[in-house]
């Protein structure tokens, strides 16, 4: 089955390659204020480099897909899937080993404002090129790079830009 990025994916419900949910279901429909339900969808960029890039900040890197993924849920689960263990996360990393299964989350606080918290990860996250504390959330900003395992990047950004 190909995913909505054309990869060829061993999964039903996620992306084996990229991540991306497989199922073509309708956006939702903002209903409200549109300005007040925009201002809060960050989107995140995944990066997937070609071989293990220690300097992801490096603007030599090159990577060979991106998709991008909307931050719609109060909480984003980042790590690889696992059928034995039933886990799924939003941004499924099965690409590269170096990523935990449950490795990292994404937090939207009562404004909307996201933050990111490694849960307790093998090989750490690092955001902006510094490793972050287990268990601690970082606020993030338009921008923000957060590293993880030996091939991913997630581009951080913000509604509307």
């Amino acid at each position: 089955m190909n995913c909505p990025n054309g990869h060829l994916s061993t999964s039903d419900d996620y992306c084996s390659v990229c991540g991306v949910k497989m199922s073509a279901d309708p956006e939702p429909i903002a209903t409200g204020d549109p300005d007040k339900s925009q201002s809060t969808v960050w989107r995140v960029e995944c990066r997937v480099f070609k071989e293990t890039a220690p300097d992801q900040t490096s603007p030599r890197a090159v990577y060979e897909s991106s998709t991008e993924i909307i931050l719609k849920n109060q909480v984003t689960q980042i790590g690889r899937s696992s059928q034995k263990r039933n886990l799924r996360p939003e941004i499924a990393c099965d690409w590269d080993d170096a990523v935990s299964h449950r490795h990292a989350k994404i937090e939207l606080d009562p404004d909307g404002n996201p933050f990111l918290v490694d849960v307790g990860s093998t090989n750490g996250t690092m955001l902006n090129g510094q490793l972050i504390s287990a268990n601690t959330p970082v606020q993030l900003k338009e921008g923000d790079r957060i590293s993880l395992g030996s091939k991913t990047a997630l581009i951080i950004h913000e509604p509307n830009k």
